[in-house]
């Protein structure tokens, strides 16, 4: 009896590991994203750097630039919470509501402003280490000059994961 117990607590010992990789400590997105705004389509990338302080709670800086033709850009970095569902272990629902701040310019002028970004989307983890960000959908919120705008952001990219919990 006592070898029994002795090992089932190793192998209960051995498959923490296992459930706590399902969390990585960190993860990194890098993909491409689309703005429609005023009706003009910015096309240009998206990238993020999380912190996952547990399995469903994490801080999430968020940074990206579009461009649209000849020479008008739009660039934000933002920061916040995210909240992520983990109970299915391929598809990791999240949300978030990240603030900052934008730079928008073109034709030789530059102004900045206020940014925020509330949303969320899907990643698909295909390895432990890797996710596709299938969607994120976001509402960026943007106000320059006393001016403030509404666009939609869609971004799409794969998810670097790091370490476990």
């Amino acid at each position: 009896m006592r070898k029994l117990v002795w090992l089932c607590g190793v192998a209960l010992l051995l498959s923490v590991p296992a459930i706590a990789q399902d969390t990585p400590k960190a993860e990194v997105f890098a993909g491409g994203s689309y703005i429609r705004s005023d009706g003009a389509n910015f096309r240009g990338w998206n990238g993020s750097v999380a912190s996952n302080l547990n399995d469903w709670f994490g801080i999430v800086g968020d940074f990206s630039g579009h461009y649209f033709p000849p020479n008008a850009h739009i660039y934000t970095y933002t920061f916040g919470p995210q909240l992520s569902y983990r109970k299915n272990t391929k598809l990791v629902p999240f949300a978030h509501a990240l603030f900052g701040g934008a730079r928008a310019g073109g034709g030789g002028f530059g102004i900045s402003g206020f940014a925020t970004n509330l949303g969320g989307g899907i990643d698909w983890v295909a390895h432990g280490n890797l996710a596709i960000r299938l969607i994120q959908a976001d509402a960026l919120i943007t106000r320059f000059s006393g001016n403030t705008s509404t666009d939609a952001r869609l971004s799409f990219g794969v998810v670097f994961r790091f370490g476990g919990q």
